[in-house]
């Protein structure tokens, strides 16, 4: 069996190396971002550190960035949502505020319908993670050029499916603009102006705490902290 541009396997199946399968080879900036996208997705402080100049490097040409990230977002696969979400996260790097226009059209896509069965990772909620990452792009854009910011009103103004609603909401009032987003908020959803994003250390409890030591190590709701009512079985069993 020959497969052209193609290199066999064993079974006699063939896997394709045509550019298709390798986006990053195009250009340098491509290849650059291929690069981002590794180290990205690479554990440790070397994979950080490596990330970080590579960022350093993509804005030094950051309107070419935005067209590269265009074209390869246009090119991946619709049910490959981890590389697309990278690729947001890298153009919130190192995109300029010409990048917020794509952001915002990206945040308001509209999402296919959920399909009984899938669980939590169906494609709803994986395109959905894409849209949000959009948000935190324009977000992360935003502080480096602040006009960017009101982007993220266009959002809300739109009014999303509600996790992509309050991420914007919560992005905008981190970026100085709660007021503004009182306005656009319906008072049914003004429960979201409230909502904060907790530091690590506050969700876990100090090992020294002493406000436990009185119930030691009981479990919860059993012995005295029980208080729900309950029901003695009044059937006596028989023996045989």
């Amino acid at each position: 069996m020959s497969c052209e541009k193609q290199t066999s396997v064993s079974g006699g199946d063939c896997l394709e190396i045509g550019a298709e399968n390798r986006p990053f080879d195009g250009s340098a900036t491509t290849w650059l971002i291929g690069q981002g996208v590794h180290y990205l997705n690479t554990a440790g402080k070397e994979g950080e550190l490596a990330y970080l100049h590579v960022v350093e490097q993509l804005r030094r040409d950051s309107g070419d960035v935005l067209k590269t990230v265009i074209a390869l977002f246009r090119q991946a696969k619709s049910g490959d949502a981890p590389l697309r979400w990278s690729l947001l996260y890298i153009l919130g790097d190192a995109g300029d505020s010409s990048a917020g226009d794509f952001l915002v059209h990206t945040a308001l896509r509209q999402l296919p319908e959920a399909k009984e069965g899938e669980g939590c990772e169906g494609t709803r909620d994986t395109e959905m993670l894409v849209c949000t990452m959009a948000v935190h792009a324009i977000q992360k854009v935003a502080k480096r050029h602040p006009l960017v910011s009101e982007l993220l009103l266009k959002i809300i103004s739109e009014r999303p499916a509600r996790p992509i609603l309050i991420e914007a909401a919560k992005v905008a009032i981190e970026l100085g603009l709660k007021e503004k987003v009182q306005e656009l908020l319906p008072k049914e959803d003004h429960w979201i102006l409230d909502i904060r994003r907790a530091r690590t250390e506050e969700l876990f409890a100090e090992p020294e705490r002493e406000d436990g030591k009185e119930r030691g190590f009981t479990p919860p709701k059993t012995g005295l902290q029980y208080t729900a009512p309950h029901v003695k079985c009044c059937c006596s069993k028989k023996e045989r």
